[in-house]
């Protein structure tokens, strides 16, 4: 995963991995490039700052919008992206006879991806996850199975093999959760078996794009 870019305007933060957004907004703060010159880009592009509807590719935030996942524990809810091309046909999820501590999130992905990738074995398809990329966003990460469960009930039709897909939600020293993109049920698979597996990323409710888009409209 890239380094986050944080950038403060006014009372107003942005954190994104995605490096020509960064360089969009700086450009038109510093006035280097007038807001009339990267509006269509940036600023009124509702299609970037709003969601489409379930199913559709959500420009600018690097694919198929799944709907909204609710936070665990407490923490925010969030939008939940499936980039179509970030998917691989075979790989293992490692680590097997060992439990990973903070691997065993049902609901958040990204936390299990981080815990997966900061162990002392390896974890080919966290690993994996981690290093997409897609319309310029680097931190996509490996689903947990909620994440998963409500991309085979939203998009099922993203996911051409119907069979067992892996999660990063850890079961046990041996084995990881599995979700079935044909029946939608789940179970759990060794981890030494070699499945599909995709990649996913998000948007927190409340986001930075929600800040920025009210800033950006207030200033036209």
């Amino acid at each position: 995963m890239q380094n986050e870019i944080t950038l403060a305007i006014g009372s107003t933060k942005l954190n994104t991995t995605n490096a020509l957004l960064a360089r969009q907004v700086l450009e038109q703060e510093t006035g280097l490039v007038s807001i009339n010159a990267i509006a269509g880009e940036l600023i009124t592009l509702d299609e970037y700052l709003n969601p489409p509807a379930i199913g559709q590719h959500w420009q600018g935030q690097a694919g198929t919008y799944v709907g909204v996942m609710r936070g665990e524990n407490g923490e925010p809810d969030y939008h939940l992206i499936a980039p179509k091309d970030a998917q691989i046909e075979s790989i293992i999820y490692g680590g097997y006879g060992q439990r990973i501590s903070g691997a065993d999130h049902i609901r958040d992905g990204l936390a299990n991806t981080r815990a997966l990738l900061a162990a002392d074995t390896d974890h080919p398809a966290a690993k994996w996850a981690a290093e997409q990329q897609a319309e310029g966003h680097a931190d996509l990460y490996l689903p947990s199975r909620a994440e998963a469960y409500l991309c085979w009930a939203n998009i099922p039709e993203q996911f051409e093999d119907k069979g067992w897909w892996i999660t990063s939600t850890q079961d046990g020293p041996r084995s990881a959760w599995v979700q079935d993109f044909d029946g939608g049920s789940q179970h759990f698979g060794v981890k030494v078996s070699a499945r599909p597996a995709f990649a996913v990323r998000r948007i927190v409710i409340p986001s930075p794009l929600n800040a920025l888009n009210n800033c950006a409209r207030s200033a036209q």
